[in-house]
């Protein structure tokens, strides 16, 4: 069987959903970023991080609000957590970034990751 170039195999399609988990899944790497339920999710207001992709073609456009915890330097903290993104959306689904906005929507106490795992 001859070799088949790889751009001949198949097509790879990713929705938005996907995408969405996966900057979710880079964001929450982010030492500082921490998952945060609001106290009336449902009624108003909704959990962190929150995250709204736009895919078009190859490109993606990304807005993320986060939990950040108290202490941490907020810009140092949301520049990391682009990094994190950027390098998820071009490693793993192959796609060019033309923009990440991370939104600080929450602070939450030293710790909360701990009270989260319990």
């Amino acid at each position: 069987m001859a070799d088949t170039d790889p751009g001949q195999r198949g097509t790879l399609q990713v929705r938005g959903r996907a995408i969405e988990h996966l900057v979710e899944a880079a964001v929450l790497t982010t030492p500082g970023v921490h998952r945060h339920a609001r106290a009336l999710t449902g009624l108003i207001g909704q959990d962190l991080p929150r995250v709204d992709a736009v895919v078009a073609g190859d490109h993606v456009r990304t807005s993320v609000a986060v939990a950040a915890e108290w202490g941490r330097p907020l810009a140092a903290l949301s520049a990391d957590a682009r990094d994190r993104i950027a390098t998820a959306l071009s490693d793993h689904a192959g796609l060019v970034v033309d923009g990440i906005a991370v939104h600080v929507a929450a602070v939450v106490p030293p710790g909360a990751r701990e009270r989260e795992l319990q």
